[in-house]
């Protein structure tokens, strides 16, 4: 039994699947099979039970899981204290931010880390919540900036700024420039992300309980791209009050949706299981004062 053993078998019960953790591990599915039957070989124990979307642990499986997670977090402190004793502020660090929230503090961010930690490897994802939440799930990135995340006992989530919805389009719908009734927004033809991102179901669900339906036109995952079409005049979209600070926008009308409490919230997201170092401690205040100095200017 290895430590690169029990990283995988937390991998696949912390994902559901063993498909779906060898694509995030990014390792073939044959060899994470083979090594989590080695562990049940060498424990004696059937660790998971197959089900028609994946595998769920077994009582065996649930049990050593605990154990596995508290292996893997001693380890985990052990070389972030030998990292931080022999250099405080070098090594990897990944960062996960949304394509809307890099285009708003990437500019801004990005020349301070370099400045802030020269002798660091910074890379920075780009990705919808929902990835990022699997990634940070999985240790692959330290944190992540995501909008609304399902709180997990695996996850420290910190939220950040509670950030109202707005219509966007070429021009305000109804008598008010700054606000519009959620009645009137289901009556416009709607660009909106797929089914399974944030901002549908919020909407959806508030709709419903007005017993009205949206008027879903085109979906598309892109941010920029809606806002080229809505900038077009081809349809009107619901995005975040923070994304209007954006530089270089095309020229759009903003309109908080009035009578309902249609927030995202902002939060940064890590892994419980992995005790942050000085560089991921330090650099995760460094976005917190960037995100705040950004939406804070006017």
């Amino acid at each position: 039994m290895d430590i690169a053993q029990l990283r995988n078998f937390v991998a696949v019960a912390e994902a559901g699947s063993y498909i779906r953790a060898a694509d995030l591990l990014d390792v073939p599915q044959p060899t994470l099979s083979r090594q989590i039957r080695a562990l049940e070989v060498e424990l004696r124990a059937s660790l998971f039970h197959r089900h028609g979307r994946g595998v769920l642990p077994t009582e065996a499986g649930k049990k050593f899981l605990e154990y596995a997670r508290s292996v893997l977090h001693t380890v985990d402190q052990g070389i972030a204290a030998i990292r931080d004793t022999e250099s405080m502020l070098t090594g990897r660090l990944g960062i996960g931010l949304t394509p809307s929230m890099g285009r708003l503090i990437v500019p801004t961010l990005m020349p301070r880390m370099v400045e802030r930690f020269p002798r660091a490897q910074i890379s920075v994802v780009e990705g919808l919540s929902g990835l990022l939440y699997e990634r940070v799930l999985l240790g692959q990135l330290d944190f992540a900036l995501v909008l609304n995340p399902l709180h997990s006992s695996s996850l420290r989530v910190v939220p950040l700024v509670a950030d109202p919805l707005c219509l966007i389009g070429p021009e305000p719908v109804g008598p008010a420039e700054s606000e519009v009734s959620l009645e009137d927004v289901t009556r416009l033809p709607l660009i909106l992300p797929h089914g399974n991102q944030w901002v549908r179901p919020m909407l959806e669900a508030a709709a419903t309980r007005l017993g009205l339906n949206l008027n879903i036109v085109l979906e598309i995952d892109s941010t920029p791209a809606v806002m080229e079409l809505v900038a077009q005049g081809i349809g009107y979209s619901i995005m975040p009050n923070s994304l209007r600070k954006i530089s270089r926008l095309p020229p759009m009308a903003w309109q908080k949706i009035s009578g309902t409490n249609l927030d995202v919230v902002l939060s940064l997201i890590s892994p419980v299981r992995v005790l942050p170092s000085a560089l991921v401690t330090e650099a995760a205040q460094l976005v917190r004062d960037t995100l705040t100095e950004v939406l804070g200017a006017d």
